[in-house]
């Protein structure tokens, strides 16, 4: 099934990652109409993605009955996923995007989405990443809408101020940051929008040496089974990025990186 959404945004929906994508004509109104572009282009955006949200979906299964915000159990059906991907722009980017940078803002896109939050309500979320890898990373996040995955924030972490410190420790899940890798040496594959963090708190980051980040994280070194958010190897959250062609970083011998999924530019 197809819907028709303005302004060249890609919309993804349904209780079970039912997916309608439309692609038309807005790059270059957002291109040439940036007054329009701030102020009627996401008023409209909104009402369509508040729109679905009331609808019930059917995708051949139970039709979601709760709607966003309410807390949810494992017998409540969720409300529908719903992914709203389009441009992005610097001025949203904030201090995560400057010049000099490897990829510019026409080479990402903001993807606004639901997930289900620590407090058992479902919540509505953005993350940026690569164009290229926008419409996988929608679907990855909606198998972990599926499975009920826990994600306790998702906010762009141009709210941080682009310091992936603060972001962390407020457990924050997020993509795109023009950053080096953690240590220097080069662009990390955030720079990119190809690289996503989630839920860094309880998924830390232990360097070669030993050290964990963020500080907050030390406790969750302890990778004990059937903690709310955690990441385990072969998991279904593991799976949803790797069917896409996402690497893990909790494989990597050193640093090990619980929190990290990527996929390098080939």
């Amino acid at each position: 099934m197809e819907t028709e959404a303005p302004f060249g945004a890609t919309l993804l929906w349904g209780d079970f990652f039912f997916r309608a994508v439309t692609t038309l004509f807005v790059d270059r109104v957002f291109a040439h109409h940036k007054t329009f572009r701030g102020n009627v282009s996401m008023r409209i955006l909104t009402r369509i993605s508040l729109t679905l949200t009331a609808a019930v979906m059917l995708t051949g299964a139970v039709a979601g009955t709760a709607s966003a915000g309410t807390a949810v159990s494992d017998e409540t059906a969720l409300p529908p996923y719903v992914a709203l991907i389009r441009p992005v722009s610097a001025a949203e980017l904030g201090k995560s995007w400057h010049e000099g940078c490897p990829v510019g803002p026409d080479q990402l896109k903001l993807i606004k989405l639901r997930y289900l939050g620590f407090d058992g309500r479902s919540h509505d979320g953005e993350v940026v990443v690569g164009k290229e890898v926008a419409v996988e990373v929608a679907q990855s996040f909606g198998d972990l809408y599926q499975q009920r995955f826990a994600i306790e924030r998702m906010e762009n972490v141009a709210k941080y101020d682009a310091d992936d410190d603060l972001s962390m420790a407020a457990n924050n899940t997020s993509a795109f940051n023009c950053r080096e890798i953690t240590g220097g040496g080069g662009w990390s594959n955030h720079s990119y929008g190809r690289a996503i963090d989630v839920n860094p708190q309880i998924n830390p980051y232990i360097s070669a040496g030993g050290t964990v980040y963020p500080p907050n994280g030390a406790p969750y070194v302890d990778r004990t089974p059937g903690q709310k958010g955690m990441i385990y190897a072969q998991d279904k959250t593991v799976l949803a990025f790797e069917q896409r062609g996402w690497d893990w970083g909790g494989y990597w011998d050193s640093p090990i990186d619980y929190q990290h999924f990527e996929k390098p530019l080939a």
